[in-house]
């Protein structure tokens, strides 16, 4: 039986943390780590990505292709898209062993075509975040 995900949540609004934290845990299992900004998660994911020895962490999340990254559009100073630019330093292994879901509570339509655009972005889910839907994206993408 294969290892369940390892979420890791982005997202400036603490409430949103906690609570999409919570559903993931309760309803998906797996770990969840929970970051406040772009900085903090960029720092985290260099570590296990490799980027400095080009090399991803044997047996991590991202080395088995579990890591799923939710990150919020709308954040102070380092905005999701921002995020994205900065994740395309990572090398080629990182980038496959992650599958990114970027949150928005505006479903702004610019939003929503830049982020289907992008081809490190799985899907746009709106917020609050509904965990079936979730559910259902993960399962498709494992497959």
């Amino acid at each position: 039986m294969p290892s369940p995900p390892e979420f890791w949540i982005v997202d400036d609004n603490e409430i949103d943390r906690v609570v999409n934290g919570r559903l993931i845990e309760a309803a998906l299992g797996g770990v969840v780590r929970k970051f406040k900004d772009g900085p903090g998660f960029l720092e985290a994911l260099m570590a296990v990505s490799g980027a400095e020895e080009n090399d991803v962490e044997p047996g991590s999340a991202m080395a088995e292709g579990r890591m799923v990254v939710l990150l919020d559009i709308l954040m102070p100073g380092m905005d999701g898209f921002s995020v994205l630019e900065r994740m395309e330093s990572l090398p080629t292994s990182a980038l496959a062993g992650m599958t990114v879901f970027m949150l928005s509570a505006t479903l702004d339509r610019n939003d929503l075509e830049r982020a289907e655009g992008h081809p490190v972005v799985e899907a746009l889910l709106p917020k609050p975040l509904d965990v079936h839907q979730l559910r259902d994206w993960v399962d498709q993408v494992s497959r």
